[in-house]
């Protein structure tokens, strides 16, 4: 299933990017939220947003001072985009 998703979105990325940046922007945006939403709310959480993180940078493998720094320092860059300031994160936000 992973493989299918991977392989979609770089068709769909591809695409886009041929396009103009912004498509791709707002592809993987679109992406982004539909892959990590798990309660289905059309947007990311906290908890969510930490998932999408640890998924990065899992903490069982990746451990100690610099990987925290770089879970702290994705994070901040993923809620630097909350324009809002709710909390949550919307695919429009994430595509700016």
């Amino acid at each position: 299933m992973r493989n299918c998703m991977a392989a979609g979105l770089l068709a769909l990325l591809t695409g886009a990017c041929a396009l103009d940046a912004q498509t791709g922007l707002a592809v993987g945006a679109g992406v982004t939220v539909a892959v990590n939403d798990r309660d289905g709310d059309g947007m990311l959480d906290a908890v969510e947003v930490q998932a999408l993180v640890e998924k990065a940078f899992p903490p069982d493998t990746l451990g100690g001072g610099f990987w925290d720094g770089m879970r702290a320092s994705l994070a901040a860059a993923y809620w630097a985009r909350d324009l809002d300031r709710d909390g949550r994160l919307s695919v429009a936000e994430l595509a700016r």
